[in-house]
């Protein structure tokens, strides 16, 4: 049985955690709080706030475990700021990812691959955009997650595998706030350009890189197919909440970027909701895990 430890177990974490054990693997998940981590998952409580002694505390348990006496095979760091502000975004991307890895080096663990979620904020702003694209964040909190890639990736053991995934906007079961703005009728510029990826296939994604046969590429942009108008989506939302549609909402739309998902699609990774139509579909109708308690939406 393989081994797997998050940082981390939110929405998202939790989702990645999810499809971690039905491949198999054991699942450990850091967390603040221990009882918030649902099964399969098994749940460590530790703050990464508290520093990499208190860290190391929390996980060297763990040797004692069946098939963890080398530590963990795959980590993933999917963390969530407090905050949507440069400072809370550099204690959570920054000052906990280090100290994640600090307490990992200082175990002696090597794993064989190490994935950190990060954002597509750091991408160019414009043009046809893939993993060979510079950075050019344009806000705080983006460069944040920058810098934060980079610690991430020279900060892991000569022999771990690092990858860092940038999602772009993420959806799905209790992420909603664009089909309730749609029902508002307030959509913002119906001309700005989205990109986005359902939570479910986020999760299945990060799950693909980090067990595939072949050695994963160090970058990957994960997006679904279909980037579109923010006035396409939200006529198709209306048409289905039966909610009125301003007809501007179906104006001429030029993408000012668009992010290529190809890697990944040459991974032989298949997206179970390629376009936002099935995505919503399956949102409007009910269908997956709702967030965990306490997990962002």
């Amino acid at each position: 049985m393989a081994t797997s430890l998050l940082f981390g177990a939110g929405d998202l974490g939790t989702q990645i955690g999810f499809d971690l054990a039905r491949a198999g693997d054991d699942v450990v998940a850091l967390r603040r709080h221990a009882d918030r981590v649902s099964e399969p998952l098994t749940g460590v409580s530790c703050d990464l706030g508290a520093g990499v002694d208190a860290v190391r505390a929390a996980l060297e348990p763990l040797t004692k475990r069946g098939g963890w006496e080398r530590g963990p095979q795959r980590v993933v760091v999917c963390l969530t700021p407090d905050a949507r502000d440069e400072e809370a975004y550099r204690a959570t991307f920054v000052e906990a990812t280090g100290t994640a890895l600090a307490a990992i080096a200082a175990l002696g663990w090597a794993p064989e691959r190490a994935l950190f979620v990060s954002s597509t904020a750091v991408c160019s702003s414009g043009g046809l955009v893939d993993e060979n694209t510079p950075p050019a964040p344009q806000t705080p909190t983006a460069r944040v997650l920058a810098e934060a890639e980079q610690l991430f990736l020279a900060a892991l053991p000569a022999s771990t595998r690092g990858i860092v995934v940038r999602p772009s906007g993420i959806y799905g079961p209790g992420r909603e706030w664009f089909v309730n703005r749609v029902s508002e009728g307030d959509v913002g510029d119906p001309s700005r350009t989205t990109h986005r990826v359902h939570r479910d296939d986020l999760a299945r994604a990060i799950t693909h890189l980090l067990t595939m046969t072949a050695q994963p590429d160090a970058l990957y942009l994960v997006t679904d197919d279909a980037p579109a108008s923010a006035g396409e989506v939200a006529t198709y939302l209306a048409e289905r909440l039966d909610a009125n549609a301003d007809p501007s909402w179906r104006g001429e739309w030029s993408a000012s970027r668009r992010l290529d998902n190809s890697r990944l699609r040459r991974t032989g990774f298949a997206f179970d909701f390629p376009t936002y139509r099935e995505g919503y579909a399956a949102v409007l109708d009910g269908d997956g895990d709702e967030p965990q308690e306490g997990a962002a939406a």
